[in-house]
């Protein structure tokens, strides 16, 4: 499931291609697709702003309106840079196409915040995902599962002592606990792993075992290694799918999983490190 640094990635990434820009052209190929009869809707419309909440993410329009999207494991936003989106159109659940920037400057990489080349039309495509849905503003104001969710790991002004509490207050085991969207949204099962081995922290404990300073270090951690992903593009790989590997702390014991929770998620964890 994509977690909450590939959804900040996602923005950065939509951001230079959407944002100030008016659509004008709004299509759902993919006949699945829950826009298929609203993507008249979205034609003249400018997009405002993009941001995300966890795992969610939110295309704010000029007329009050919001594209609303959850990826689940396997959805994707992408950006047409002259080569394609790597995959048929066709299979899109969205489709959109903004009129370019007026302006001399020619763009540059899509990697930077700087804008697309001028001149020609940009396409923008949402492949696949959970949730995928046209709303008011207003409307997603009282969405209970949005208002739900804990503080974003990732959110500048991320509400550490809030989590700290979520988290404690849990009967759950911490590994669930970390992936209860309710307590604090972003993190995933890569993360819930890489964080608790990072800590020390054994996943299977009940998290309300866990102290202030525990639960302060873990979450750190957790927010540390989020953000570094999000500026490299690249996650820690020192536990996550390492079964029957030596561990990298000890390199002594070896790498064990199980499924936990009620999801069945995949824990990764030391039993030697992680007591």
């Amino acid at each position: 499931m994509a977690e909450g640094d590939t959804l900040v990635r996602i923005a950065r990434k939509l951001r230079p291609a959407l944002l100030d820009r008016k659509i004008v052209a709004a299509s759902a190929p993919n006949p699945r697709s829950s826009l298929r009869i609203h993507t008249r809707r979205l034609e003249g419309r400018r997009v405002e702003s993009i941001e995300t909440l966890g795992k969610h993410l939110m295309v704010h329009l000029d007329d009050g309106l919001v594209i609303h999207s959850h990826l689940g494991m396997n959805g994707s936003w992408r950006v047409d840079d002259g080569r394609g989106f790597g995959k048929p159109d066709r299979n899109a659940w969205l489709l959109l196409e903004v009129a370019p920037t007026p302006g001399p400057d020619q763009g540059q990489s899509w990697g930077s915040a700087s804008r697309p080349a001028t001149g020609r039309r940009i396409k923008v495509g949402q492949f696949g995902g959970t949730t995928l849905r046209l709303v008011r503003s207003v409307e997603l104001a009282r969405d209970t599962r949005l208002a739900r969710l804990g503080p974003d790991i990732l959110a500048p002004e991320f509400d550490e002592e809030t989590a700290i509490r979520a988290i404690r207050n849990c009967s759950g085991q911490i590994g669930v606990a970390l992936l209860d969207q309710t307590l604090v949204c972003g993190i995933g099962n890569i993360f819930k792993s890489e964080a608790c081995f990072e800590a020390h922290i054994d996943p299977w404990r009940p998290a309300s075992s866990l102290d202030d300073s525990e639960a302060r270090k873990l979450l750190g951690i957790a927010r540390k290694q989020m953000h570094s992903a999000v500026e490299t593009s690249r996650r820690p790989g020192r536990i996550y799918k390492k079964t029957g590997r030596p561990c990298f702390h000890c390199r002594q014991a070896r790498v064990r999983s199980r499924a936990q929770g009620d999801d069945g998620r995949t824990t990764y964890w030391c039993p030697a490190c992680q007591k």
